[in-house]
């Protein structure tokens, strides 16, 4: 596995091309006064911008792209990122990627979960520094630990498995035997998930409701039951499966998928036992004075 790779873009060319008439508008402030600073006399700014490599290396996308071009974030970011009707509608992280990627022929909504993750992670790093403070709890004697991770050594996991030419995953569930075929989610089928969790709820007893995000997310993964692709039928086998297999599948899919691997080493405080736990992310990563 390799760090998380963020390659500053080389606009050595552009500033060339730029410099004569940067030399000009100096030449002519400076004959009537000299003491006028430069960066005053060019009004023109560009916002820095980076290339992030994509865990997915672009295998699952039909232009095979394996990087993006993202820009850092600016005060008109900051704008999104305390929009309440976007905090509340939980569209905040959406808005932000689709602001951030300057690439057009690989949007937020097309590319991978877990390449999403890992762009979201860059413009973390480079808008409020490499250090997160998380908390978690010890998996030894249950203190709560607040800790610093440094994302940089956060490491991309590429993909453990090969799809078919579909690009689809096969297995076999172990406790029912059923063979599925499933595929990984893009942005677009976490923003149908985000509508879900506000509003898709199943009455299960007298004035009892319960949210079906878990069944919905795999209706999205699972394409294919032993054979049958017809999605009636997988709605009810997924309504059936044992919880054994549920656990066996989600673990699988965190396996194969490519994105960040979150797995981090932390060292409790209180008994200095070491435990390694996925790092949170919370509300901290874009606002880092959340009390959270």
């Amino acid at each position: 596995m390799s760090e998380i790779n963020v390659t500053k873009k080389d606009d050595n060319q552009k500033s060339n091309n730029l410099e004569p008439k940067v030399q000009s508008k100096q030449q002519a402030a400076q004959g009537s006064n000299p003491e006028v600073p430069a960066q005053f006399i060019d009004t023109e700014f560009q916002v820095p911008t980076d290339v992030i490599e994509l865990p997915s290396k672009g295998m699952f996308y039909s232009n095979n792209k394996s990087t993006v071009e993202i820009k850092y974030l600016t005060a008109e970011d900051e704008n999104i990122l305390t929009s309440q009707d976007l905090i509340k509608s939980g569209k905040v992280l959406d808005v932000l990627l689709q602001n951030s990627v300057v690439d057009k022929d690989l949007t937020p909504t097309e590319m991978l979960t877990g390449d999403r993750n890992a762009v979201l992670l860059a413009l973390r790093s480079t808008g409020y520094g490499d250090e997160y403070e998380v908390k978690t709890n010890c998996t030894s004697c249950g203190a709560v630990n607040e800790s610093e991770v440094l994302l940089s050594k956060l490491e991309m996991k590429d993909v453990a498995d090969t799809p078919d030419s579909e690009g689809l995953f096969s297995v076999q569930l172990p406790r029912c035997k059923a063979n599925i075929k499933f595929r990984l989610l893009r942005g677009s089928d976490e923003e149908r998930l985000q509508k879900v969790a506000q509003t898709g709820k199943k009455n299960v007893g007298k004035n009892v409701k319960i949210q079906t995000v878990l069944t919905e997310r795999y209706l999205l993964h699972i394409m294919d039951v032993n054979g049958n692709r017809d999605k009636t039928y997988i709605k009810k086998f997924i309504n059936v499966m044992p919880i054994a297999d549920s656990l066996f599948f989600r673990e699988y899919i965190k396996e194969v998928e490519p994105g960040v691997n979150l797995d981090y080493n932390f060292e409790c405080t209180e008994c200095g036992f070491n435990y390694n736990q996925d790092v949170p992310i919370t509300a901290k990563l874009f606002w880092p004075n959340a009390n959270v």
